[in-house]
């Protein structure tokens, strides 16, 4: 196969995702300013990752197999259901340092 010699084997991109999910996981474990970015990065590559394997499929104009189609499906919901804990927190942070910043300024919830 041509195409899966020019973008790599689809499976194997879908392992490497794979591989830099679980690593994310294991950094938000310990947070930090540090395991911030370096999951940001990792993200960043299970996003290169899932083009790779979208750029196979789409070169090669066939549907995917039930096993791989499984495996992008799985993905793809781990990574929405962490965009959606980003989302959430980042809206919690916003509120509490709203919160913090009006009561600095001598207002109270009234």
């Amino acid at each position: 196969m041509e195409t899966a010699t020019q973008y790599g084997d689809p499976r194997e991109c879908l392992r490497e995702a794979r591989s830099k999910m679980r690593e994310v996981k294991k950094l938000l474990q310990r947070p930090s300013a540090e395991t911030a970015d370096e999951s940001a990065a990792l993200l960043r590559e299970v996003e290169v990752q899932l083009g790779c394997v979208a750029a196979v499929l789409k070169k090669n104009g066939g549907k995917p197999d039930a096993g791989l189609r499984a495996g992008v499906e799985e993905l793809q919901n781990e990574v929405a259901a962490l965009a959606s804990f980003f989302s959430g927190a980042d809206r919690m942070l916003t509120q509490w340092l709203e919160t913090v910043g009006s009561r600095r300024g001598g207002y109270t919830e009234r």
